[in-house]
């Protein structure tokens, strides 16, 4: 129906030309007829496009109306500038047929920026030849706002049909294997919708008991009803964007995953001085480790800072891109405290080495090497580096985790409250410039220094200074320059050879400029395992 009636339009506006005489009014309906075969090509923003091309019609005939009226140089400029933003409207249109349908897609919102301009342009030139009837404009600016919510519902639509499409998606695959960043526009679009559909209400934390523990899932009693519409193209975009994942391994584009995680454990599988690791679930596949941080209750008054800060951070953190940095997904801002979602990794290098007796420490130590390097090129500082802090997937592969996390909780609740905490659990690991009270920050040498910790923490299975039993003593031996002894376990003997605590021992100097920086390490763990042909 629309079609004939630009079609009747448009034939109308070229007899009236034709029947003026006039040439400015001839060239006018030429880019019209250029303009509505362009639209007719672009399948976003359809029905604004149609009334883009209607309001050309109508500029058009006032072109032919005038051309009657209107003489000497003032027929002449009102045309010159009626016809120069025709010109202009062609020339996007045109750009826009000229694209694909997966390209105009994901260049939606250029186009109706676009549109907004060609609007913008045709009422003033509109305006320019006296049609400026305030009844006339108000009908043109509510059609236009019954144009964009129509559009609206319309792209929700196509978007749905796009992402559950097993083709686009593939196509959105090739695209980012060759670099393009249509992969990650389909998944944030995915993301979007799936918000707009839950919305972002409060999640209950789950009972922590072990008969609770077994119920996590249960959502609702098994019913023999079918799922509704809403629960079906949620479980369509979820399955998609899981297959956008798997596929091209790229993170969620949006970093708040509020209601897209859910807790399957009550119990958490890790714990430590101020968070706990639980299992949970992305978009209700993907199994994914759920990091609370209990420094602070979700009622104090610094739990919104962090959760600002950590919004902040994760933007930050997710541009990350190593083998040997562990991913981090996202955060979920509506279960509590904070979660940190990142990859399901439940062993670190320490339980992994005793549940793997045959595998050689040295490698799993040189990835760790890498991933710390990596994170130093990147201006990181990680604060934490111990065995715990290095996961290994189940294809053997060390990622770091937790980079940066000491920072941020530094300057939420304050440098006071860190060191009491750090010093309760990573004392050992500590170079001696972090022991000097609030004033001490960690910095890319004192990593150096706990990353030579964790070397022997990980080649003797037990804590660094594991001869003194209590904190406090390794606290003055740090003080005076005192130095583990070269270990005699059995577990460390056949990886430790001379030149290996030596490069320890340089990792342990007491002046920070003259420590190996992290670059040195990898190498020289590499070159230890090919000596001892390991």
């Amino acid at each position: 129906m629309t079609t004939n009636v630009i079609g009747s339009a448009l034939g109308a506006a070229q007899l009236a030309a034709t029947l003026s005489g006039a040439p400015f009014a001839s060239g006018s309906v030429m880019l019209l007829q250029m303009i509505n075969s362009s639209c007719s090509q672009v399948s976003v923003h359809k029905q604004r496009c149609t009334q883009l091309v209607q309001r050309c019609t109508t500029l058009s005939n006032l072109i032919n109306e005038r051309s009657t009226v209107l003489v000497g140089t003032e027929m002449i400029t009102s045309f010159d500038e009626a016809e120069a933003v025709l010109s202009t409207v062609h020339r996007r249109v045109q750009r826009w047929a000229r694209w694909g349908k997966f390209k105009r897609f994901f260049k939606s919102a250029e186009i109706a920026r676009d549109l907004d301009k060609c609007y913008a342009e045709v009422n003033t030139v509109m305006e320019s030849l006296h049609v400026s009837n305030p009844i006339t404009i108000l009908r043109m600016q509510q059609r236009s706002m019954d144009m964009i919510q129509h559009h609206q519902a319309s792209l929700e639509e196509r978007f749905q049909q796009l992402l559950i499409s097993p083709r686009e998606v593939e196509r959105a695959v090739q695209q980012h294997n060759a670099g393009g960043d249509g992969a990650r526009e389909l998944m944030r679009l995915g993301q979007e919708r799936l918000a707009a559909i839950r919305g972002d209400e409060r999640i209950p934390d789950p009972l922590p008991t072990l008969l609770r523990d077994e119920q996590v899932m249960v959502e609702s009693p098994v019913s023999s009803r079918p799922p509704s519409p809403i629960t079906t193209v949620q479980n369509q975009i979820e399955q998609a964007l899981l297959d956008l994942h798997r596929l091209t391994n790229i993170p969620p584009t949006i970093p708040i995953l509020n209601n897209q995680v859910k807790k399957t454990s009550a119990m958490p599988a890790r714990g430590g001085p101020y968070s706990q690791i639980f299992e949970g679930r992305w978009l209700g596949e993907k199994k994914v480790a759920l990091k609370t941080l209990r420094i602070l209750d979700e009622h104090d008054p610094k739990a919104k800072r962090l959760q600002m800060r950590f919004e902040h951070e994760i933007i930050v953190w997710s541009k990350l891109n190593h083998e040997n940095i562990l991913k981090l997904l996202g955060i979920v801002t509506n279960m509590g405290l904070i979660h940190i979602v990142s990859p399901w990794q439940l062993n670190d290098v320490r339980s992994y080495r005793r549940e793997n007796s045959s595998v050689n420490p040295l490698k799993l130590l040189s990835q760790a090497a890498k991933g710390l390097e990596y994170l130093h090129s990147q201006k990181i500082v990680h604060g934490q580096v111990k065995c715990n802090n290095m996961l290994v997937s189940d294809e053997g592969t060390v990622s770091l985790s937790d980079f940066g996390l000491t920072q941020v909780l530094t300057d939420v609740v304050g440098k006071a409250a860190m060191v009491i905490l750090t010093n309760m659990s990573s004392v050992r690991w500590h170079a001696p410039e972090l022991n000097n009270g609030e004033d001490a920050t960690p910095t890319m040498a004192s990593d150096v220094f706990a990353f030579g910790m964790s070397v022997l923490e990980l080649l003797t299975m037990k804590n660094p200074y594991s001869h003194r039993k209590r904190d406090v003593s390794v606290l003055q031996d740090l003080a005076i320059g005192v130095l583990p002894p070269m270990p005699e376990e059995r577990e460390a003997v056949e990886w430790m050879t001379d030149g290996l605590w030596e490069a320890l021992n340089k990792c342990w100097e007491w002046r920070p400029e003259d420590r190996m920086v992290a670059e040195e390490l990898s190498p020289c763990l590499e070159e230890t395992s090919a000596l001892l042909k390991r």
